[in-house]
Order: structure tokens, then sequence, then C-alpha cells
């Protein structure tokens, strides 16, 4: 198959959804003058990440949320379609995260949308995001989608940090995975920062454990927020080798990658890691406990004790 240019936006994204479309759309031009092909962009990035720092019933967390409720939007909606018009320009598909509405406003997902030039291919909503609550609700499915050239799945931020996702993605074909993020900062000095190499080393080993590639699009504010939260940055693009092909750190901009997806991918499960194919390889028959909900629903009662002859007479 012909090369596909791979690219990921680091943004510094603001509570002002009028502004970062505006930005997107620029992004786009400049990306199409580097003959890109997919671009991912940040989680939640056309109306800006929630701020955690208020409490349950708070005039914070009203605040916050009666402005998800006033700039969530439907999809597909006016900045889908803002998107797909100039996405059709030049041929190309772009993954846009956003706050989606749904319930006339009173449901508010946390999604990316992936827009191509005829309109939206698909939308994923984040699944990993119990403490978002209460200003983002659950997605309920693990969807792929058939670009030009490649099967993909998208994935949004803490969605990373639970391999068992995206080796779903695997096993439906995906080759490709586009992850939309914000993933913060423990602290404020990069050169020693747990949670920023926490979300590289997962980026990493996802990629690697299911010999795919993974494009990952991330925030990169400064000193925003109650908090004066640093973001991570290091928006990268990840080969089927678990190897980081391209990154940015903490500047805004794009960073891109071109190559044959098809060719790496089956180099990568053929030849790379001793020859062995880590889907082939599998033994489900093995895995049950992984997606038993036993443990996370247990009964109302406790499960009844075998009685022996005696209380069997006694009873």
């Amino acid at each position: 198959m012909a090369p596909v240019t791979l690219a990921a936006a680091n943004v510094r994204i603001e509570h002002d959804k009028a502004r970062n479309l505006a930005k997107f759309l620029e992004m786009i031009d400049e990306a199409a003058t580097k003959g890109v092909d997919v671009l991912v962009l940040p989680e939640v990035g056309l109306q800006g990440y929630a701020d955690f720092a208020f409490g349950l019933g708070d005039k914070g967390t009203a605040a916050q949320k009666q402005y998800y409720f006033r700039e969530s939007e439907p999809v597909p909606g006016p900045a889908t379609e803002a998107i797909r018009a100039k996405a059709a320009e030049y041929g190309m598909y772009v993954q846009l995260g956003l706050a989606e509405r749904a319930a006339h406003g009173n449901v508010i997902l946390n999604a990316t949308a992936l827009i191509g030039p005829d309109g939206v291919v698909g939308v994923y909503r984040k699944t990993h995001n119990t403490f978002e609550f209460p200003y983002f609700n659950a997605g309920q499915s693990a969807p792929v989608f058939d670009l030009p050239f490649a099967r993909v799945a998208s994935l949004i931020c803490y969605d990373l940090a639970f391999p068992e996702l995206m080796r779903v993605f695997a096993l439906k074909g995906a080759t490709l995975v586009l992850n939309s993020t914000a993933w913060p900062m423990k602290g404020h000095d990069p050169a020693d920062d747990y949670h920023g190499f926490a979300m590289d080393l997962a980026a990493q080993a996802n990629a690697f454990f299911n010999q795919s590639w993974l494009v990952v699009a991330n925030h990169c504010e400064k000193g925003v927020y109650t908090a004066g939260l640093d973001y991570w940055g290091h928006s990268q693009i990840v080969d089927p080798y678990g190897k980081v092909v391209a990154m940015l750190t903490d500047e805004e901009g794009l960073v891109t990658h071109t190559a044959d997806l098809d060719a790496t991918t089956l180099a990568s499960r053929t030849e790379g890691f001793f020859g062995l194919n880590l889907l082939q390889d599998r033994r489900p028959d093995l895995y049950g406990p992984i997606v038993d909900p036993a443990p996370y629903a247990p009964t109302d009662r406790p499960a009844p004790t075998p009685r022996g002859p005696l209380d069997q007479k006694a009873g």
C-alpha cells in the first residue's frame, strides 16, 4: 500500500470553543502542507477539559456544568461540519475531541468524532472515566472504523491505561489507534515527572503488545485551572514495535510520520519480536477472569453453603 502520513497535534487549549476551532482549522491547513492523511486532535479539544478542583455542589462545579451544557454539540454538529468542509479540501481525516451533547444537553459525553471529506465516519465515547463525574457520562461500546488506508479505532486518555481495550480493537482488526488525550503532569518538572512518564510507557506498551500503530495527541498548556496544572504534551506516534518514531515535547505544533502502515505492521508480526505474532500466540482459554464481571457486581446475599447429611436431617 502507498505510504500514509500520520499526524498528532500538541495544542494549548482554552475554554473558548470558537478560538479552539479556529486553531484546529489552521492546523488542518498546516497538516495539508505536510501531506497528512489523518490528524489527531486532543481530548475535549473543542471546548477544553474540565477543572476537577471543585467538590460536588460547589459553585465552581455548577458553573462548569453550565459551560458544558451551553457549549457541547451533537455529532454531527456545527464543529464537525466545519472540520468536514476543511478536511474535504485536502482529502484528510481528522479526529476531533469534544464534549458531545445528548438528551438535549442533559447528558454530556467525552467523545471523539472521526471526520472525513464526506462527514463523520464514526464516534467513540470514553469508557474509562469514572472520575469525570459529574461532567461526562461513560461510553458503552468499542467500535472500529474502516478508512481507505487502515482499520482504525479511538482511545481517549485514561483508556490507554487499560490494555484490554486496545487488545479488543486489535482483535477486531484495527492496526491504527488514535488517542486523543488531556494527560497532565504530576508536578512541573518534565525531567522527573511520573505521570508524564506513565503516558509514554503506556503508549509504547500498548503499541508493542498489539503490534499496532498508535497516535497520541495531547494538550500542552502550562499553569492552567485552579491548581496551576501543567499538561505533559509529548504528542507522539508509536510504531508497531513500540518505538516512538516522532514526538513533540511541550511546544505547540504538529508531529508527523510517514510510513507504509500495512508493511510495517506485517513486519512487526513476522520479523520484529523474534518473528512472533502476539495475536496468534494468545491463549484466550486461560483469560476468563479478565472478563468475569462477578467481582465488580456482587450479589445481594452470599451464595448458599452446601449442607452435609447431618444438616439435611436437622433442617
